[in-house]
């Protein structure tokens, strides 16, 4: 578990830029997308926490809002870019070092929103995942928003099939291709520690968490991730009215082999009132 952890610190440390250019400018879809579903449910001056947050593009969108939003990442590099990024962008965000699986500086029913979409990502044991959906609920207030994502098994296929074709061919993505087939999760060694899953699986994981219901689940690329480079090549017009379609798409579930990442939206239950104590009878005579 531990070198797991360090590696994977060490993949996000080593290039923060790259990461910020991944949602910027190779897959502005999905974080379009996402924010459009989001904003169904955020209301003004909600209070976000951000685990996994990376370098910080959800924060710092929230943040030039008017929330209050704490970014937490394991990467120290990250922490350190969103920072960067926040001057750059003339909002106050607190940003901090920290594990998804242990958000003991953090009080009970403190946020009104989290977000969970990228440990989810890189935690290989089924275990670990539930401790950090727990933790994420605990920090929620009751009524509170959880946003979790996940990477796709198929979206693994989606993506050799648009830009690595010979991945097919080779020996050692056998099992990949195997278990995807199969309909199955699977943790392994890709481009860091990683876990990928299926639409069914990581809705019963979510069910599986007490106090949570889910709201929507939806494809955080919709229908667009096979035509990423289609889409690339065309006039932003263009590009702009696509991705507006394909929000219509992204929550039907026909449609969510064509997206890579899936987003859980799931809402903490709200606390029972205590019952009424009943006024004590009178006494005749």
């Amino acid at each position: 578990m531990r070198e797991q952890k360090e590696t994977i610190r060490d993949h996000y440390n080593a290039d923060p830029q790259k990461e910020w250019d991944r949602l910027k400018n190779r897959f502005p879809y999905e974080k379009y997308i996402t924010i459009q579903m989001m904003d169904r449910y955020i209301q003004a001056d909600d209070k976000i926490l951000d685990i996994g947050g990376g370098p910080g593009h959800y924060t710092i969108h929230y943040a030039r809002l008017g929330h209050n939003v704490t970014l937490l990442d394991l990467s120290d590099e990250n922490v350190r870019f969103a920072k960067k990024k926040a001057r750059q962008y003339k909002v106050k965000i607190d940003a901090q070092q920290g594990d998804a699986m242990d958000l003991s500086r953090f009080e009970d029913n403190s946020f009104d929103v989290v977000f969970l979409m990228g440990p989810l990502y890189h935690l290989m044991e089924e275990s670990s995942r539930v401790k950090a959906l727990k933790e994420a609920t605990r920090v929620l207030k009751p009524g509170g928003l959880l946003f979790s994502s996940f990477i796709l098994m198929f979206g693994g296929v989606v993506y050799g099939l648009r830009d690595l074709p010979l991945t097919i061919l080779r020996e050692e993505e056998k099992t990949f291709f195997e278990v995807t087939a199969n309909d199955e999760g699977l943790s392994f060694e890709a481009f860091t520690y990683a876990f990928m899953t299926t639409v069914k699986d990581a809705k019963a994981l979510l069910e599986s968490i007490p106090g949570l219901s889910t709201e929507t689940v939806f494809g955080q690329e919709s229908i667009l991730s096979p035509y990423k480079n289609t889409l690339a090549a065309q006039p932003r017009k263009i590009r702009q009215a696509w991705y507006d379609y394909a929000v219509r798409f992204c929550e039907k579930e026909d449609y969510m082999t064509h997206t890579e990442h899936l987003m859980i939206v799931s809402r903490k239950d709200a606390a029972k009132k205590p019952a009424a104590k009943k006024a004590p009878a009178k006494k005749r005579g």
